[in-house]
């Protein structure tokens, strides 16, 4: 059946609509608030006061025509200001507006409300988005200032060298706002911050917290014991006066001793049953801390004479010798156990060493008794042969 021309257009204009209208509604305008700011914080009954908030079209490419914004509080005397014909607010543009408010004469926590009047730009339909923001109106001599509470958290201990982190977090104790927080981290000597000295906070209301993460990292250089990191924290509460607080996170900076044998000698070089010798053992530092109460003692050699020697402290890159003077009574190759003792700043610790030497033995001694043996039978011989002369004679 043929259509006639008038209907055709007709249903041309109807599907063309229809296409316009799902088009107009998926892409709505979305009106929202994302901040706000009350000045004062805390009203005193009947104090003037005032609201900012910061709207903003979280659409992508369509446009608001906003067409009322009006501050509803039945409660609080204001002059009923209305902001008409604002005009469009664009996909994803923000805007501010500013009202003035008189707190009602009665103490407590209020919530009236902003509402804005809207429309997708061409449509006739309109939107109202409601806005609930609390007002808290007390007497202000009854508050607690803005106090802030530095939680640390830091590792016990450390070695020079080694990295680290320092866990800041700041937490509200008063009953107001915190306002304009800087903190700043003082310079320490061998130690380097990874990150900024200098951190700002704009806002920081009661009860509420904010972490700050600070990471660090030491010089091999840096001297053992307590190493101390200031912060100097200023910041603003509900007068405007400047507080300024300071504090402080320490740190052990623990050196590690790390001992071991560098040289062993003796003298004289070819040791000798039955001769004394002194035993030379060179013992060296290659940790970061220093050795203290270092004891070196040697165990299951079967010689007789000094075993044990103290040596003090040994300090980084550095040694010293434990002398031992011995006297071996046999000869033979011997393996025996050298034991090195000593205190850090981690604590006690004692180690081990295999070691081993040769003693030779005495042949002068062997020649000497050949000799001896042998003129005693010779003499033993000519006795024998006088007396055996003098016997036939007889």
């Amino acid at each position: 059946m043929k259509i006639k021309e008038p209907f055709k257009w007709i249903l041309i204009a109807i599907l063309l609509l229809s296409l316009f209208t799902s088009a107009t509604y998926a892409q709505s305008p979305a009106l929202t608030i994302t901040d706000y700011t009350i000045q004062p914080e805390i009203l005193t009954p009947g104090e003037l006061g005032t609201v900012t908030v910061t709207i903003k079209n979280t659409a992508v490419n369509t446009s608001a025509d906003i067409t009322d914004i009006y501050l509803f509080a039945p409660r609080f005397e204001h002059d009923h200001k209305s902001f008409e014909h604002v005009g469009m607010l664009g996909g994803g543009s923000s805007t501010s507006i500013t009202f003035a408010f008189k707190a009602p004469k009665v103490e407590g926590i209020y919530f009236p409300e902003i509402h804005i009047v809207y429309r997708p730009v061409g449509s006739l339909v309109q939107d109202t988005l409601r806005y609930p923001f609390p007002v808290r109106v007390n007497e202000r001599t009854a508050l607690k200032e803005a106090s802030l509470e530095v939680g640390k958290d830091i590792p016990k201990e450390i070695r020079p060298g080694d990295d680290f982190t320092l866990s800041l977090k700041l937490t509200n104790r008063g009953e107001t706002a915190a306002h304009d927080i800087f903190v700043e981290i003082g310079e320490v000597q061998a130690i380097y911050s990874n990150d900024p000295s200098n951190y700002y906070i704009e806002h920081l209301e009661p009860g509420k917290g904010r972490e700050i993460q600070l990471r660090f990292r030491s010089s091999k250089d840096t001297p053992t014991g307590t190493t101390v990191i200031p912060i100097d924290i200023t910041y603003e509460g509900l007068v405007s006066e400047v507080k300024k607080q300071s504090e402080t996170a320490g740190i052990e900076v623990i050196g590690i001793a790390e001992l071991s044998i560098s040289n062993i000698k003796t003298d004289p070089l070819n040791i000798k049953q039955g001769k004394d010798f002194t035993l030379l053992v060179r013992i060296e530092n290659a940790g970061d801390g220093d050795a203290k109460s270092v004891k070196a003692t040697i165990t299951d050699l079967p010689f007789s004479g000094v075993k044990e020697a103290f040596l003090g402290k040994i300090e980084p890159d550095d040694d010293s010798p434990a002398v031992f003077t011995l006297i071996p009574n046999e000869s033979g190759n011997f393996n025996y156990h050298l034991q090195i003792s000593y205190k850090d700043d981690s604590g006690d610790h004692t180690i081990t060493e295999k070691l081993s030497l040769v003693v030779e033995g005495n042949e002068n001694n062997g020649i000497l008794n050949v000799i001896i043996i042998a003129i005693l039978i010779a003499l033993a011989g000519t006795c024998f042969y006088f007396y055996s002369k003098k016997k036939k004679k007889g």
